[in-house]
């Protein structure tokens, strides 16, 4: 249903503090009429008051809502759910767009799990709506408790400042670049639609509010409730424990993410300035520039350089870690194999990475 203006305008004149707070950081993101917001929209709590927020944004500054619901096709009750999405949509006077995947998210995203494959799948089916409908970005109801979940799950992951910052309010397409639909390229990325997390700052108790004052029933998702799964785990029985010893621990693991991402920032423009330095026109990184750094340097470089000359989804600390002693000399060979294809090589003082197959098919 296409949006119109006449109901939206019925709406009280003075804003809820809810949606004014939205409102001005629709304005600090640049937004203005007539750019158009994907809303990744599965009708519950979260997105539903994203929605209707968002609905009383484009009343005061003219950016227009589309919310898509992607159906993943995993339960027994996901088409119903696609049409109660559409239905709360309608009830916002808003337009609902609803994606059915067609393929088993773990055919198209291999080597994660269900859970993982299917929030890469949800990503690239937003961006490429957005994409298609000229989106000047894609929104996500990810809240504070989301962003307290995320930091503990980095930490206990072993994760650094970079997993400490956690969610960013503002960030690229959040998907491993060998996810990118066949008409993207490294080159290109820029020109993709951006993510925005506007709600990063707000507690799970307003935005439980604003969606009592909406009168609509938001949809449930079973599985939220699973234990079994680790956010789901931190979220009913972590997070809870901790706030009963030490109140406000959600909020202060959100105000340490904000830390560490400023943290993040400044060292990773510390590595993008060395990386500059210290690579040739083929591709190949000096191993003396990043032995002259420290070792927080290093594990950064590193990371960069494999980061822009492979489609490598990840590279654990371990094997970060093995470049490193490759690059000081320590490593009993002169090449290890980092995964999903590719190898470094050091040679003559420099560091050089290629796929595996194509160094194998050359050997005689």
């Amino acid at each position: 249903m296409p949006y119109t203006r006449t109901r939206a305008r019925t709406r009280r004149q003075t804003p809820d503090g809810f949606e004014q707070r939205l409102l001005v950081g629709a304005r600090d993101a640049g937004f203005t009429s007539p750019d158009r917001i994907v809303i990744g929209f599965s009708g519950g709590r979260d997105s539903l008051a994203l929605a209707g927020a968002l609905r009383w944004v484009h009343a005061s500054l003219g950016v227009e809502p589309v919310l898509v619901h992607v159906d993943h096709r995993l339960r027994e009750s996901s088409a119903e759910e696609a049409t109660r999405a559409a239905s709360l949509a309608e009830s916002l006077n808003l337009e609902c767009q609803v994606v059915a995947v067609s393929t088993s998210p773990t055919d198209v995203h291999a080597g994660v799990g269900m859970e993982e494959a299917a929030r890469r799948e949800r990503y690239r089916s937003l961006f490429a709506v957005a994409r298609r409908r000229g989106a000047s970005a894609v929104a996500t109801a990810h809240h504070r408790g989301d962003q307290a979940e995320t930091v503990l799950l980095h930490l206990l992951r072993g994760g650094g400042v970079h997993g400490a910052a956690a969610m960013a309010v503002r960030s690229p397409l959040p998907i491993p670049n060998t996810d990118l639909p066949r008409d993207i390229s490294l080159e290109n990325l820029e020109t993709l639609p951006w993510l925005w997390r506007p709600f990063l700052n707000e507690p799970r108790e307003v935005i439980q509010a604003y969606v009592a004052k909406l009168g609509l029933t938001p949809i449930e998702d079973p599985s939220n409730t699973d234990t079994t799964l680790r956010r789901n785990a931190l979220r009913h029985e972590v997070l809870p424990v901790m706030e009963s010893f030490i109140p406000g621990a959600e909020a202060a693991l959100a105000r340490y993410a904000a830390l560490a991402a400023e943290d993040d920032r400044a060292l990773e423009a510390i590595a993008v300035r060395l990386l500059g330095e210290g690579v040739d026109p083929g591709g190949r990184l000096a191993a003396a520039s990043v032995r002259a750094q420290s070792l927080a340097i290093q594990r950064r470089v590193i990371r960069r350089w494999l980061a822009e000359t492979t489609d490598l989804s990840s590279l654990s600390a371990k094997r970060t870690d093995a470049i490193l002693l490759l690059a000081q000399l320590r490593s009993r060979g002169k090449e290890i194999e980092i995964g999903e294809g590719w190898t470094v090589r050091l040679e003559r003082g420099m560091l050089r990475v290629e796929r595996t197959a194509n160094r194998n098919e050359e050997s005689p």
